[in-house]
């Protein structure tokens, strides 16, 4: 099963696309490259995604930093979360916890190749993992009913 990295920060649905569709006013781009000619990233981070840039540069700045760190450990920290990808909508997070997440879609619009990491417009609890190991809850994820997952993991608390 594909990990990927994921901010922790949940979006509200649509708001990504359409802040896209604002700055772009009505214009087409081809690239990032083209999209960021005449715009400030710092700006544009701010305006898509509610991320406030320490520095000019990605790469450079305290973000990217921590996502290279999970990227490195592929271990949580307060700004990322390592989840297993269900299908191009959802993901899994397994901690001590159940969460499904709701991902941005990925459409190749240019404001999904800004960063390396996705975004998500939804998290919800599901239950907590107990004694059971990563592929045993994918694998009933994709089995169980609704009400079997949720009283086999105790999702009904909370």
């Amino acid at each position: 099963m594909e990990k990927i990295i994921v901010r922790n920060k949940i979006m509200r649905s649509g708001r990504v696309n359409s802040s896209f569709i604002y700055l772009c006013n009505g214009a087409d781009y081809s690239s990032v490259k083209c999209f960021l000619k005449d715009r400030n990233l710092k700006e544009v981070m701010m305006r898509l995604f509610g991320e406030e840039l320490d520095c000019e540069l990605l790469e450079q700045s305290t973000l990217y930093q921590m996502y290279i760190s999970v990227l490195e450990s592929q271990e949580n920290n307060d700004f990322f979360s390592v989840l297993y990808r269900l299908d191009d909508e959802f993901a899994l997070e397994l901690s001590s916890n159940i969460y499904l997440y709701h991902l941005i879609p990925q459409k190749n619009d240019i404001y999904t190749l800004l960063v390396p990491w996705l975004y998500a417009d939804g998290k919800k609890y599901l239950g907590d993992t107990w004694w059971e190991g990563d592929d045993e809850i994918i694998n009933n994820i994709k089995s169980l009913s609704v009400v079997e997952f949720l009283k086999r993991y105790k999702g009904y608390y909370g």
